[in-house]
């Protein structure tokens, strides 16, 4: 672990520090980490992105403020390396806030940043907590978590094997092909073994079996597209109502009009989970197939003249407020609830 220490010139209280700020910039061995008290000094330490990094953070806190109960902590989503620090300062009595790095990346724009460093980047994300007071973050339960894991490992094998595939009937050599094969064999080995494991987390977790259930009663959901969507929606409590979903699905419209002169389109925003979105699109293509709801949603939009691939992205959209609903409210799909699918 590193130990190099900075201090700022400015003194420091060491007594209780109510509103300090604390910025993470995470790596996948290391964190930077700038702690903004509210006399407006600063200290700045690294530390390694584990355990024995975490505790000592912790050691290091308790010199400089009373309790980590006036902590807020920003760190940016980073493709899960941010993970671990983020509940390691939750489970101790810390506010924590895990970031869009598209709002961060932004914020750094409007302030004219003109270089950019670990300890620059970690400071960055201090003021913007400072200033934004972004929303709280929660750890997922346990049994969400491991969904999430499985479903996105996965994935990620799926991909893969897609990929050989297609390597493999481009492949002429007999050598490449042979080992390309047994490459191929060992994944989809990989796969059936995670998909076992993943329908048994469902399985013994009752509220995920009843949510998938649920889920699978509206026309156009199957069981693996149900199953992506549990996995990537997380804790559909926390939302406060299906718009708030679908915005965390990046489906909400986006709107582009200035003056008298800018008239462009409305498009899909994709501000939000990529993964959840790709969860829906396939339900959504046989929604409009087989869902009475859904096919008169889509014929209303397409007797507007509206394109496509609009259809289908209102589609996704609409369908995952008729998920957002059979979820919330614990009962299975009524299509009589949806007569003029307004």
């Amino acid at each position: 672990m590193k130990q190099a220490t900075t201090v700022s010139d400015a003194s420091i209280d060491d007594q209780t520090n109510p509103g300090c700020v604390l910025g993470l910039d995470v790596s996948k061995d290391s964190v930077e980490v700038y702690l903004g008290l509210s006399s407006g000094a600063h200290r700045t330490r690294s530390i390694s992105n584990d355990h024995d990094g975490f505790e000592a953070l912790a050691r290091w806190l308790e010199r400089h403020v009373d309790s980590t109960g006036c902590l807020h902590a920003c760190v940016e989503a980073s493709g899960g390396y941010e993970q671990p620090v983020a509940r390691f300062l939750y489970e101790n009595g810390a506010r924590v806030s895990v970031l869009n790095p598209r709002r961060t990346s932004a914020y750094a724009e409007s302030q004219l940043r003109r270089s950019k460093t670990d300890r620059a980047d970690a400071q960055l994300l201090a003021r913007f907590c400072k200033r934004e007071e972004p929303s709280l973050w929660e750890p997922p339960a346990p049994d969400r978590e491991a969904l999430q894991a499985l479903s996105r490992g996965l994935q990620g094998l799926k991909k893969e094997r897609d990929r050989l595939e297609n390597q493999l009937d481009r492949t002429k050599q007999q050598a490449v092909s042979a080992a390309i094969k047994a490459v191929l064999e060992e994944i989809k080995e990989q796969i059936e073994t995670l998909q076992k494991q993943l329908d048994e987390q469902v399985q013994t977790s009752q509220h995920i079996r009843r949510d998938r259930e649920l889920l699978e009663t509206i026309p156009g959901v199957g069981r693996t597209s149900a199953t992506q969507i549990l996995a990537e929606l997380g804790d559909y409590s926390r939302f406060d109502s299906a718009r708030q979903a679908a915005a965390y699905a990046g489906l909400t419209p986006f709107e582009h009009t200035s003056g008298t002169s800018v008239r462009k389109e409305p498009r899909l925003s994709k501000v939000g989970n990529a993964r959840l979105r790709k969860a829906m699109y396939f339900p959504a293509l046989t929604a409009l197939r087989c869902n009475a709801a859904i096919q008169a949603f889509g014929q209303r939009l397409a007797d507007r003249g509206k394109a496509g691939m609009v259809i289908v992205g209102a589609a996704m959209r609409k369908l995952l407020h008729i998920c957002y609903g059979v979820l919330k409210n614990g009962k299975p799909f009524d299509a009589s609830l949806h007569p003029g699918v307004t």
